[in-house]
């Protein structure tokens, strides 16, 4: 009864449906012999609810574990690890099931799932400006639950999105340019070993796991089960900014990408942008001040800019600015659930003062218009980046090497549930083409881990430069024999040297200013 009071309505209305599944189900030898402590409910594959418990955001691609374990404490993670191990089996941790390639399932079958949902307590601490948040938490619970006490964690906008992979992987969103990524505002973590072992994790306490962990730490070295993260005050009035642009006229276009690049980096840092390429053309934002403020603060941008079709300036409470920054209603923001759909999303990372040519959008424009007008809905977006997020901190470094960028760029493909498999093929093959050109001709080397990419090439290096091999180092004296893995995950190093956190700051800078 205890264990109920502290779930929320939505994880109670599911406890409730897995645990009388649980016992209306057979469980399955040998995994009975091993899970019959743990507290949380167990998903066998003969269970009538599993099928709909493997669907996720992304269903391009799907995979069928052995068994889904729901920990509710770090006491059942660690029950579920050791199994595992006696087991044989490969255990993957599952947050909110936003991979784009499915590796919350493993990214292969027959794995054992561990899905943290239940682990989503937030105690915030009001004194020290600081919360505990449980892995399970997506991020519009967090938002929702850190803004009733007056805060928040600048996180990403999508609310399905689980807190887990998205602090892991870097964690960008439009309060990022003032306060930094998720991962820079992760102050301490509880994480579960490869022996079964809580570790605390910390500038202080495993120093060099606390590093690789935030930005290449999704389901590498471990099952982090919670969070310490810093808090910031809501701010009293924010403005929310939406401008729609002409898409039919290229001169125009042009001249929209060359005001961001122009005037993107010195925007204030309290200027949020993302810009939209699809069938239409439009940019959306936020200021965290009021409307009178952000309407100066983007004067010289909008100067630069052609003319807007139309042009929006809302002042709105800060919650208010996350609902339509989310695209959703409050309902859906509080309550996150995944819109599953087929998919393939390609990542760039465009570095500052390398702003794309008008040869590089004109390209991007001729693709975004022939995969349209083949049933492969594709748009581009674009995040500023600058501000915060650019700043590379030498005393509490982070792994997430994309320090320099000017803005980051997913361009997605998608199809409907009525199309054939040959069309999503055919889809998914388009796209991959365009990002190899792409990349090759108009962008940087790198790509953003947060989206991963399991048909991205030379993967290791896009997504962590040259301090890969210190990853693998670190992977080694935490988890040698790799039984936290995926197809992308960062494996044990061959190499007998050890990690240097400052070898590696140098490293870092090194690619800062490449």
């Amino acid at each position: 009864m205890k264990l109920m009071k502290q779930l929320d309505v939505v994880s109670l209305l599911l406890w409730c449906i897995l645990s009388f599944n649980f016992v209306n189900s057979k469980p399955v030898f040998p995994f009975s012999l091993y899970f019959e402590s743990i507290e949380g409910p167990i998903i066998y594959q003969n269970d009538t609810r599993f099928e709909t418990l493997i669907i996720d955001q992304n269903i391009r691609v799907n995979y069928t574990p052995s068994v889904i374990v729901y920990a509710v404490n770090n006491n059942d993670v660690q029950k579920a690890v050791k199994s595992a191990i006696k087991l044989g089996k490969d255990i993957v941790p599952r947050s909110g099931g936003h991979s784009y390639e499915k590796y919350g399932l493993g990214g292969r079958n027959d794995t054992i799932v561990l899905d943290t949902t239940f682990i989503n307590g937030v105690t915030v601490d009001s004194k020290q400006k600081t919360a505990r948040i449980g892995a399970g938490n997506r991020l519009g619970d967090v938002y929702n639950k850190l803004s009733q006490e007056g805060f928040f964690f600048p996180a990403g906008s999508c609310p399905s999105v689980g807190i887990g992979g998205h602090a892991l992987g870097g964690g960008f969103g439009y309060f990022s340019r003032k306060y930094g990524l998720a991962c820079d505002n992760v102050i301490s973590m509880e994480m579960v070993d490869a022996k079964g072992s809580i570790l605390q994790v910390n500038k202080k306490s495993n120093p060099d796991l606390f590093f690789a962990l935030r930005g290449a730490g999704a389901g590498s070295y471990g099952i982090v089960t919670h969070y310490t993260v810093r808090l910031h005050r809501t701010p009293p009035r924010v403005t929310y900014m939406q401008f729609d642009f002409n898409r039919t006229d290229i001169k125009q276009l042009q001249q929209l990408f060359s005001a961001l690049n122009k005037v993107g980096p010195s925007l204030d840092n309290n200027i949020s942008l993302k810009l939209r390429l699809g069938s239409t053309l439009s940019i959306t934002g936020v200021y965290l001040g009021p409307r009178k403020k952000a309407k100066i603060a983007m004067r010289e941008f909008l100067y630069e800019a052609p003319d807007p079709i139309s042009l929006i300036f809302e002042q709105k409470t800060f919650f208010e600015s996350v609902e339509l920054l989310s695209r959703l209603n409050k309902y859906d923001v509080v309550n996150p659930k995944h819109n599953p759909n087929f998919f393939k999303i390609k990542s760039f990372v465009v570095k500052q003062d390398k702003g794309l040519t008008q040869e590089a959008i004109q390209y991007l424009v001729n693709y975004l218009d022939k995969m349209n007008g083949t049933r492969c809905n594709s748009y581009a977006s674009f995040d500023l980046y600058g501000g915060t997020v650019n700043v590379y901190n030498d005393v509490n470094p982070t792994s997430f090497i994309h320090r320099n960028a000017l803005y980051t760029i997913q361009v997605e493909a998608g199809w409907k549930w009525e199309d054939n498999e040959e069309h999503g093929k055919n889809c998914t093959d388009a796209v991959n083409k365009f990002g190899r050109e792409f990349q090759s001709k108009y962008t940087s080397y790198f790509s953003h881990q947060g989206f991963i990419d399991r048909d991205l090439d030379d993967w290791e290096t896009r997504y962590y430069g040259d301090i890969f091999e210190d990853l693998k180092k670190i992977k080694s004296k935490y988890d040698p024999n790799n039984l936290f893995n995926f197809p992308q995950s960062i494996p044990p190093s061959n190499k007998t040297n050890n990690f240097s956190q400052k070898e590696v700051g140098k490293q870092i800078r090194r690619e800062l200013k490449n």
